[in-house]
């Protein structure tokens, strides 16, 4: 075991560049860093699975579109006014965001659905059925 000497400037003084750009970044952004949720894609040979990583929200809390082949998902992620007055480090993000994918033509719009459960939305994008294209062309 190390023992390691407690310095109290180390809760006000970043430790490190990289935490003291992020303070900057914060304070610019009223108390926020701008949010934008971890994104995790899986293709399967039926579908292409989304999911983006958003604890803490409700499924309410999203809105999902779909035009011009391009899904967008946007939501917002709120602080409480009663955690914001506790809050003594902040490591997670808060406020909007909006992620945006262009769909391929291989995906079957009409049957996209969505679920959130454990902080996680899943979207499924099944795709459609490869039709193959056999033909024999005689040459005369």
């Amino acid at each position: 075991m190390t023992l390691v000497r407690y310095n109290p400037l180390n809760d006000f003084v970043p430790g490190t560049f990289g935490d003291l750009i992020e303070s900057v970044l914060r304070d610019k952004t009223n108390g926020s860093a701008n949010f934008k949720p971890a994104v995790d894609i899986f293709k399967g040979e039926k579908e292409i699975e989304l999911q983006l990583i958003v604890p803490g929200m409700k499924k309410e809390d999203f809105s999902i579109n779909l035009e011009n082949n391009v899904l967008e998902i946007s939501g917002e992620r709120i602080l409480k006014d009663e955690l914001k007055e506790k809050l003594q480090k902040q490591e997670s993000n808060y406020g909007k965001f909006r992620r945006a994918f262009t769909l391929s033509e291989d995906i079957n719009q009409e049957s996209i659905s969505a679920n959130y459960a454990d902080g996680i939305l899943t979207i499924k994008l099944p795709l459609t059925e490869k039709k193959e294209t056999k033909s024999m062309i005689k040459v005369s």
